[in-house]
């Protein structure tokens, strides 16, 4: 039996530390990981790396009025921050959709958010194999 070489996310601190084995997973998963970790994170978070993450959570709180602006910086920043921060990926590419999206909520019957759907492509550089990842976020006033 193959074990995979990467671990998921999150550790298990706790079996690490009493020497137990830990969740493993393959090439593919962990780089689906850490692009979503990329994309999760804001810039100046990580303290000993301020350039890993991107520029999402900036906009979280602010009406969107020119989508055509925020889907450029925004496409920017996670394409930089990808091909800086996971090297296992190469020739990658990006396609962002940005859209209005009326949601149902607990507290009020609808909310207006901005709702930005991301494809990442790219191909491994260790096995040569195409690569896509999707991934959903919602910003705006209490979006969480």
């Amino acid at each position: 039996m193959i074990v995979p070489d990467y671990l998921d996310i999150p550790v298990a601190i706790s079996k690490i530390i009493s020497q137990k084995e830990v969740r493993r997973i393959d090439l593919k998963k962990s780089i689906h990981n850490m692009i979503h970790l990329i994309t999760a994170t804001s810039y100046r978070e990580v303290r000993h790396d301020p350039f890993f993450g991107t520029e999402i959570s900036d906009y979280d709180f602010e009406n969107i009025y020119n989508t055509h602006y925020l889907k450029d910086e925004l496409k920017k920043s996670i394409l930089d921050s990808i091909r800086n921060n996971e090297k296992r990926l190469i020739n990658v590419s990006i396609e962002l959709q940005i859209e209005q999206v009326e949601i149902s909520t607990k507290v009020h019957n609808k909310r207006i958010k901005t709702q930005i759907k991301m494809i990442i492509n790219g191909v491994i550089d260790k096995t040569n194999e195409p690569f896509q990842h999707f991934e959903t976020f919602f910003i705006g006033p209490l979006s969480y």
